[in-house]
């Protein structure tokens, strides 16, 4: 194992209900036995994830950058790697949250906050990993898993300020807590009208109800939205499904949880692409990797981007 001078390590304290703080623990515990020295930063509120992060690359040092917490402070410490004088520097990343859909998208094979930290300090060179990237006239950022409109936009809000959500995380039933919104979504959440323009085609939606662009194919905490993405192949993909009845909704739900042949559903539509655009015209819920985007309408343009990342997987895994 290389001598590495120093970890920085980005961490969000409430992330996955504590569940962050005890991994983190674990590895300044075994960084102190050791021997290396480490510093931690702590996000404190939201957007302080970004901040820390393009400070840190910007310092531009030979120490490696450690984000612990949930899917949401790892977007935010891409963006400000990203925003950097020095956009490639790579990321560590040990998840803390209560999803952790990031690590189910890239198969990686152990959670143990120590075992990764020991991965990452031997790694010698860093994995790319693709990472999506939307923007419209005011708006430019990364995604790491994906961005919804519409209803898992919807469950994501009402999942977020859900007073039973601790209660579960803490239980280890974080997805438990996106389901049991999932229903209470069902009943409130309206279709709206979409235009996608993809590869020199335009597809127009009078009645969409889910809106997913995803990079890899979970949302919600392992809910496979789209089985066919991959964070390896340079794509982003698509899924658009329309406002069916609640009986018909929930088979394909059903489906979607067992065995994927919901992308087979005449109600269901789905693109892979290097870019497309979308727009919808009337106000929604959004979400980005598990975090709120303001309600209101969005005009986004899709393409990928790669990233390092400090992960013991294949690069082709």
């Amino acid at each position: 194992m290389e001598k590495t001078e120093r970890i920085e390590i980005i961490l969000n304290h409430h992330a996955g209900s504590g569940r962050a703080q005890k991994a983190c623990n674990k590895v300044t515990s075994f960084l102190k036995q050791i021997d290396i020295p480490y510093e931690i930063h702590l996000t404190k509120c939201n957007g302080d994830g970004q901040r820390i992060a393009k400070q840190l690359a910007n310092l531009h040092q030979a120490n490696k950058i450690v984000v612990i917490g949930g899917d949401g402070t790892l977007n935010q410490a891409v963006n400000g790697i990203k925003s950097s004088n020095y956009p490639d520097t790579a990321l560590g990343y040990i998840p803390g949250g209560s999803g952790n859909d990031f690590c189910r998208g890239i198969k990686l094979k152990t959670k143990d906050p120590v075992i990764l930290m020991q991965a990452i300090l031997s790694l010698k060179e860093p994995r790319m990993i693709d990472v999506g990237k939307a923007t419209s006239k005011d708006f430019s950022h990364y995604f790491i898993n994906n961005i919804g409109i519409g209803f898992d936009a919807s469950t994501v809000y009402y999942t977020n300020h859900s007073e039973r959500k601790e209660f579960l995380n803490n239980l280890g039933l974080g997805t438990l807590s996106y389901f049991t919104n999932l229903l209470k979504v069902l009943k409130r959440q309206k279709a709206f009208g979409l235009d996608v323009n993809y590869q020199q085609h335009q597809k127009h939606f009078d009645s969409a109800y889910v809106v997913v662009a995803t990079n890899h194919p979970y949302f919600g905490g392992g809910f496979a939205i789209d089985p066919t993405a991959s964070p390896f192949n340079h794509h982003l993909n698509l899924v658009v499904v329309k406002k069916i009845s609640t009986p018909k909704l929930v088979k394909l739900l059903t489906r979607l949880l067992t065995n994927g042949s919901h992308l087979q559903d005449k109600n269901v539509w789905h693109i892979e692409a290097e870019q497309f655009e979308l727009k919808n015209y009337t106000e929604q819920h959004g979400q980005m990797d598990g975090e709120e985007l303001n309600q209101h309408e969005f005009d986004f343009n899709f393409e990928t981007s790669r990233h390092p990342f400090w992960l013991p997987i294949k690069n082709n895994a």
